[in-house]
């Protein structure tokens, strides 16, 4: 999680996403920085509105002023990302087939409303929406690249934090897939609408930029 209050924007870390690389590219830019473990870094923006509200409770700084975005992977790719992750650090063992995780780890965990999920991180309680532009991982670089330019801010994307293990050996079952997207459901409506709600977000990134002398007098 950053938070830049002179730039007015949040970045909101989804696990599995980059979100390492996005970090170490707008750190400088930020006055509040969530990194080290997973359970600092990756926090709902849900609970950071509510951990931050000496600032997001002012009028001045409502997080209706801020640019918030994250990065979304297709759920599938997402989950398969989590057992390659966990496979090439020896979390889990080194036998375990895909289907055993989600199985035994990833869908109960999804189900239980745990982390599982990554709309988790962008939505309310309810599912309604807080975040502003959601970045699909396929598209990465060239997103980023606009956004930090709208920002102004220039700097490159580093790969950090890369799964040791690049592929599943094992193919999965049409069960197997029709469940993750059952128990994911939430997930692939937020995937499927990320063109129109990055649509609308892209115009309040540009209604939200600080004009030149906002900036001036925060900076003073």
């Amino acid at each position: 999680m950053l938070i830049a209050v002179k730039k007015r924007f949040v970045f909101v870390a989804n696990s599995k996403t980059a979100s390492t690389s996005i970090d170490k590219a707008l750190m400088t830019e930020c006055e509040i920085y969530r990194g080290g473990s997973a359970k600092n870094k990756h926090i709902f923006l849900r609970q950071a509105i509510k951990e931050y509200d000496f600032l997001f409770g002012r009028p001045k700084y409502a997080p209706s002023t801020f640019f918030k975005f994250g990065i979304i992977r297709e759920p599938l790719s997402w989950v398969q990302s989590w057992y390659r992750y966990r496979l090439g650090n020896g979390s889990i063992d080194a036998g375990m087939t895909f289907q055993a995780f989600w199985e035994e780890k990833a869908g109960p965990a999804a189900r239980s409303g745990k982390r599982m999920k990554q709309s988790n991180f962008f939505t309310k309680h309810n599912g309604e929406l807080l975040i502003d532009y959601l970045i699909p991982y396929e598209d990465l670089a060239a997103q980023f690249e606009k956004i930090g330019s709208q920002l102004g801010i220039q700097t490159s994307l580093p790969h950090k934090n890369k799964s040791a293990v690049e592929k599943i050996a094992d193919p999965l079952s049409d069960e197997l897939v029709a469940d993750i997207r059952t128990t994911l459901a939430t997930d692939f409506d937020l995937y499927d609408r990320v063109e129109s709600i990055n649509k609308q977000g892209w115009e309040h990134l540009l209604s939200t930029r600080p004009t030149a002398k906002e900036a001036v007098s925060e900076s003073a």
